[in-house]
């Protein structure tokens, strides 16, 4: 589990980086618009220059020509710029538009990340809040068992008791044979009472080896997460 929620942190951080990334790529976008712009504006006035000076060589007649001939150029150079501006603008354009996707993507992931990582710290709540219960019962299993020691050695003490009670009774009266066969049998009953008590505590022993187990378990695999 914490190795999970150290992975989700590092997708977080790379999530977020990646969105600065891109921020900085609509940046880019806006002031490549901004300059395909000016090579715009750049080729209409051009554009506009070249048609004063085709009419200024028009007036000048046979002295103009070769000044008409390079307006010539210069109006087909302005015409070609203001067609390449008009690519690159609209190519910048869709660069523009998958930024803004690529940026809603990774705010979205972003949100998404956080969801799982609160999740993910919730499940490990759960599972800490598991192995204090764990532990809880362990303690409750601990004392049980030596409650069931101590109630068995008391039994054992009783039946050992009523034994010498049942000896005396048939030895001093005929008429309190009734009371010891009836002594029999509780010390019968305490006999069986004394051996589910002591199956109680190995039970319950066996339980606090099987919880003893699963905490150590946890903690070797708490620890190679860790390393991990």
């Amino acid at each position: 589990m914490a190795r999970a929620s150290q992975t989700l942190r590092t997708v977080g951080d790379e999530v977020r980086a990646t969105a600065v990334t891109v921020a900085g790529l609509s940046g880019m976008s806006e002031r490549i618009g901004g300059f395909v712009q000016t090579i715009s504006r750049i080729a209409r006035q051009t554009h506009l220059l070249a048609l004063n000076a085709a009419i200024e060589a028009a007036r000048a007649e046979e002295h103009g020509e070769g000044f008409a001939v390079v307006a010539d150029e210069v109006r087909a150079l302005a015409a070609e710029a203001g067609k390449s501006a008009r690519e690159v603008a609209e190519l910048v354009s869709e660069l523009r538009a998958g930024i803004d996707a690529a940026a809603r993507a990774m705010q979205s992931g972003e949100a998404k990340v956080r969801d799982i990582g609160a999740v993910a710290a919730e499940a490990d709540s759960a599972l800490q809040e598991l192995h204090r219960g764990i532990e809880l019962v362990g303690d409750l299993v601990h004392a049980t068992a030596e409650g069931s020691r101590s109630q068995a050695h008391r039994l054992a003490e009783l039946a050992q008791s009523l034994q010498h009670v049942t000896t005396i009774s048939s030895t001093s009266s005929q008429r309190a044979d009734s009371a010891a066969a009836a002594t029999r049998a509780q010390i019968a009953a305490m006999g069986d009472l004394t051996a589910t008590s002591q199956q109680l505590a190995q039970l319950a022993e066996r339980l606090r080896g099987s919880i003893a187990r699963f905490s150590v378990l946890r903690r070797e695999h708490a620890t190679r997460a860790a390393a991990d």
